[in-house]
C-alpha cells in the first residue's frame, strides 16, 4: 500500500510540473494584462514557476518518504530526515532562481543545513 501510494505522490508531481507547463502556465503568462512584480516580466515569470513547481517538490518528497518508510531500511529516521533537507535546500535554490533578496532564502538553507548536518 505505501508502494502505491508513494507511486501515486510522485506521479501526481511529476504531472502536476509538466501538465502547468503545458497547460496552464504557458497561457497564463501569455496575458497582456499580467500584473508584473517589480515591473518586471522575467522575474514575474520566475515567481509564478516556482510558486507553481513548489507543491510538486513536496509531493515527490512525500513519495520518497514513504518508499523509504515502505522499504524498512535500517535507519529509516536519518533518511527522511536528509530527504526533507534536501526538499529544504531545494526551496531555498528556488528562490535563489528567483533573483528574490528574501529572508525566506537564509530560512531554507540554514534549516536544510542544519538538518542535513544533524542527520549525517
Amino acid at each position: 500500500m505505501l508502494w502505491l501510494a508513494a507511486i501515486l505522490m510522485v506521479v501526481a508531481g511529476i504531472a502536476h510540473s509538466y501538465l502547468g507547463e503545458r497547460g496552464f502556465m504557458q497561457r497564463l503568462l501569455a496575458l497582456p494584462g499580467l500584473p508584473l512584480l517589480r515591473k518586471d516580466r522575467g522575474f514575474t515569470e520566475r515567481v509564478l514557476r516556482v510558486i507553481w513547481h513548489a507543491p510538486s517538490l513536496y509531493w515527490a518528497a512525500t513519495g520518497v518518504i514513504l518508499i523509504i518508510i515502505a522499504s524498512n531500511p535500517a535507519n529509516p529516521l536519518r533518511a527522511i530526515g536528509l530527504v526533507l533537507a534536501a526538499t529544504m535546500l531545494a526551496m531555498a535554490l528556488a528562490c535563489i532562481y528567483c533573483g528574490w533578496r528574501h529572508p525566506a532564502i537564509s530560512i531554507f538553507f540554514a534549516a536544510g543545513v542544519l538538518a542535513a548536518y544533524a542527520f549525517w
